[in-house]
């Protein structure tokens, strides 16, 4: 096998671990972040997305636990994922992220939240507590 990528390959981590999980992963790599060998392929991870990896870190202590790693040019077809446009817009300093999704911060009255499920709410909080026998 040859140590270079080639646009559309499978990436070496998915041959080298089979399956995405939750569990523990008996094939970690290095964490790039950490350096602890904690590192597996992320549950939500997709096999026939060639140009992206999820990963997770196991290490309890590492602050970079979720990680995405995209390849924003393979000399292929990269350029045209939404994912890769988006970066590059960011990068160019065409689209203030923070302009165009302010964060927003709201609370609402018990009245507003039993308005959008004000059945559901209510028929919880008058159910019956159960019977002692």
């Amino acid at each position: 096998m040859r140590d270079e990528w080639e646009a559309g390959a499978t990436p070496w981590l998915r041959r080298h671990q089979q399956e995405a999980t939750y569990g523990t992963q008996p094939d970690p790599v290095q964490c790039m972040f950490c350096g602890s060998q904690t590192v597996k392929r992320s549950a939500s991870d997709r096999d026939e997305d060639r140009g992206r990896i999820e990963l997770y870190c196991d290490n309890g202590l590492c602050d970079a636990r979720e990680m995405v790693l995209l390849v924003k040019r393979d000399g292929d077809e990269a350029g045209f994922r939404a994912d890769v446009r988006a970066l590059h817009l960011v990068d160019d300093g065409t689209l203030d992220v923070h302009a165009a999704f302010p964060p927003e911060a709201r609370s609402y009255t018990l009245d507003e939240l039993l308005a959008d499920h004000g059945k559901e709410v209510e028929r919880r909080m008058r159910k019956a507590p159960p019977t002692r026998g």
